[in-house]
């Protein structure tokens, strides 16, 4: 006579059996639909992220001084000679903080294009219940093959992009050297 400890054993061992059994017979069609649908949510996952933020950075123009254009392209054109090597020539324009703008030089819809620009952050950043300040500044493009401003009109910005970042700037798309320095 079997026992209730025998009779529990062989009860498990037909439960363990049987789901061994249920574990080996998948059907392959099945693996073959599980695969391949991980491989394209995988992959379309993955995919080629962009290479720099495609957003403009500039909420409007700026033509500074000539003063101020003369020195920017000098430091353009030293950081170039010097980092150059370490850059290819893609993209070929450099962005160059040139002057700090004050806030009575762009008053013509100055409230609306900082609404409107994903890059002025540390505008909304500060305080709203004193009157905030706007610190804006001017960046040039230098062209590295011609070595020259593109043209003698900036493009004001609030905030910087990173240094050695590619980023937009109105129709331009610049590496950020900072001051140059």
């Amino acid at each position: 006579m079997i026992s209730d400890s025998e009779c529990v054993y062989y009860e498990v061992q037909r439960l363990q059996n049987a789901q061994q059994r249920t574990a080996q017979t998948i059907n392959p069609t099945k693996i073959t639909l599980i695969a391949f649908l991980c491989g394209l949510f995988c992959g379309c996952s993955t995919g080629n992220p962009p290479k720099f933020d495609n957003s403009d950075w500039a909420i409007d123009t700026y033509v500074p001084g000539q003063y101020e254009i003369a020195r920017a392209e000098q430091r353009a054109k030293n950081w170039w000679s010097k980092n150059s090597a370490r850059y290819d020539n893609e993209p070929h324009y450099l962005a160059i903080d040139t002057t700090k703008l004050l806030e009575g030089e762009i008053v013509q819809d100055l409230w609306p294009k900082l609404i409107r620009s994903q890059h002025a952050t540390s505008f909304f950043a500060g305080s709203l219940e004193q009157a905030p300040q706007v610190n804006i500044y001017c960046v040039m493009i230098f062209d590295t093959n011609t070595g020259k401003f593109v043209s003698n009109q900036g493009y004001a910005i609030v905030d910087f992009p990173s240094k050695g970042q590619v980023a937009r700037f109105g129709n331009y798309v610049a590496r950020f050297i900072g001051s140059g320095a």
